[in-house]
């Protein structure tokens, strides 16, 4: 596997291992085809990345391939922090954000159940759970956010109306917060007449 043109190790499982960090790639052209990125990070103690593997190829790959807009994905896991990275490529935020809650609850009670057999089958040890028990997600999702484009070769991301930063999505975990501005936005701010 390449990613921006050198070579990157893939692990046992075939996930590619990136030092600890994703990258994002675009095409030798500037050009991007993909609207927004969705990011998560999921904990996967290094014992359980072949079931961690196997739940995913057996549960979100075969539904997502299923899904209006969904472009593909990319599984990394970060040997640091013990955490399997997914990048999901999606045509359009509306499409991604319009899948129900059922329907990505539904996929994620099938992924537990494949991943708890896994870790049985593989004799992996089962990541410690909180109190809620064997019936937990042994994979508990850690973040959930998007990615926006990179903007074409050449072009000053200031004059891009998309922000470098990563944007949260709210569909899971704490009460949101306002995200810090970018460089861009507190210049714009500053510059901005007082009303």
């Amino acid at each position: 596997m390449e990613l921006n043109g050198q070579p990157v190790p893939l692990d046992f499982a075939g996930i590619a291992e990136i030092d600890g960090s994703l990258r994002s790639v675009a095409a030798g052209d500037g050009r991007v085809d993909v609207a927004v990125v969705e990011h998560l990070r999921v904990q996967v103690p290094a014992a359980a990345r072949a079931a961690w593997l196997e739940a995913e190829q057996g549960s979100w790959e075969p539904w997502l391939n299923r899904q209006p807009g969904f472009l593909g994905r990319d599984l990394s896991w970060d040997g640091e922090h013990e955490e399997g990275q997914l990048l999901i490529h999606w045509a359009s935020r509306e499409q991604w954000l319009a899948i129900p809650r059922q329907e990505l609850d539904a996929v994620q009670e099938h992924f537990e159940q494949l991943a708890h057999a896994a870790l049985v089958r593989l004799g992996a040890p089962p990541p410690l759970q909180d109190n809620a028990g064997l019936g937990a997600n042994p994979f508990p999702l850690v973040y959930e956010g998007e990615l926006p484009p990179l903007p074409p070769a050449g072009l000053d991301p200031a004059q891009s109306s998309l922000r470098e930063a990563e944007i949260g999505v709210q569909r899971a975990g704490p009460e949101p917060t306002e995200p810090e501005p970018t460089e861009l936005e507190r210049i714009e701010l500053a510059a901005a007449p007082e009303s």
